[in-house]
């Protein structure tokens, strides 16, 4: 099974921009636009003779930002797709009053083979 941490990040390096896990660390500063990913869910896709042969992962990607990010979730979803994540949902979260940063979710599956 991959390093889902270290696949993602490596698969949005091209964009030049802050990629983390789950949440920008502490202390840290925060730029005008960063990706932050998590695993929402890893169950089997594959079993035989109590083996797992695949797992079906599905992973978060929030895209911040406070100018506009539509080419930046454009190639967030050419790079995912092109590395063999397929697109299943996609949302701009709801800004709220004091919210300085604009939040597109987009989530994808992975099948992760053995």
């Amino acid at each position: 099974m991959i390093d889902i941490s270290a696949h993602i990040t490596s698969i949005l390096a091209p964009l030049n921009l802050d990629v983390y896990f789950n949440s920008v660390p502490t202390g840290s500063t925060i730029p005008n636009q960063y990706v932050t990913f998590l695993e929402i869910n890893s169950k089997p896709a594959l079993e035989a003779s109590d083996q797992e042969y695949e797992t079906e992962r599905l992973i978060q990607v929030n895209v911040w930002s406070k100018p506009n990010y539509y080419q930046l979730v454009e190639d967030i979803k050419r790079l995912m797709e092109s590395a063999g994540y397929e697109r299943t949902f996609e949302y701009d979260a709801p800004k709220q009053e004091g919210d300085s940063y604009f939040n597109k979710v987009l989530r994808f599956v992975f099948f992760d083979e053995y």
